[in-house]
């Protein structure tokens, strides 16, 4: 049970009555045989339709659920949430106000995900649910194909001189608050978000950052096997453990 209580849908629809404990156990079990998301198995498993889940989901969110495949969204729209983030952080943006957006996500239940893009966008990010297959559609549909690869964002991380330099002073003074700026410089949240979505894309176990006298490594586990990514610059090893320091909520000293 104890697997159940951690998917939030399954939460919230068991605090409303409409499912039992088998029923619930059978989900998860099948969830872990197949790799379905939760949300499909409901539905094939006749216990809940899609819709009433995504209303359910908009009412604990406070918001509501959007059809992202009725018409098309105005350029304007799309361009206010970059095409890597887009991918990155599976969403649509749906409408624009002032500094704020309105934003589909595949996975609105994440809020550190949420948070972290409206720090790389410099918006307020307002939540919306929608189909989660209609937001990957979407995804495609407005941004198309990747054109910027993880090797390209590490060449562009690389050349930032000014970056090397504050991590190297961060390094020599060993200066908590210049490593908790170090984290949230926008290069870095947005290199450890992709080494993160690329181990989830690859269906990664576990990710290994290796920082060496002379060398970053960062490795990840598939199928029982390690495979090495692009070797990062040596200087981003501090801020890079600085930002998983934070994103776990630990003493960033």
């Amino acid at each position: 049970m104890s697997e159940a209580s951690s998917n939030p849908l399954l939460s919230l629809i068991k605090e409303r009555g409409l499912i039992d404990d088998l029923q619930m156990d059978e989900v998860v079990q099948e969830q872990t045989r197949t790799g379905k998301p939760v949300s499909q198995i409901l539905v094939d498993f006749q216990i809940l339709d899609l819709d009433t889940q995504l209303q359910i989901i908009a009412d604990h969110l406070g918001t509501e659920v959007v059809t992202l495949r009725d018409g098309e969204l105005p350029e304007e729209i799309i361009k206010s949430i970059p095409a890597e983030y887009a991918r990155m952080y599976q969403c649509v943006p749906v409408e624009v106000f002032g500094s704020a957006v309105r934003v589909a996500f595949a996975d609105p239940f994440n809020l550190d995900l949420i948070n972290d893009l409206g720090f790389v966008v410099g918006k307020e990010v307002q939540v919306v649910v929608a189909d989660p297959a209609q937001v990957e559609k979407a995804i495609g549909r407005y941004y198309g194909e990747q054109t910027e690869s993880f090797t390209e964002i590490l060449k562009e991380l690389g050349a930032d001189v000014d970056l090397a330099k504050e991590a190297e002073e961060a390094a020599a003074t060993d200066d908590a608050t210049e490593m908790a700026g170090l984290a949230d410089a926008v290069p870095i949240v947005k290199f450890v978000n992709l080494v993160l979505y690329q181990a989830v894309q690859d269906r990664a176990s576990d990710i290994h950052f290796e920082p060496f006298e002379d060398e970053f490594k960062i490795r990840y586990r598939v199928d029982g096997a390690l495979y090495e990514m692009t070797p990062p610059p040596k200087h981003l090893a501090l801020p890079v453990i600085s930002r998983l320091k934070v994103m776990a909520n630990l003493n960033i000293a």
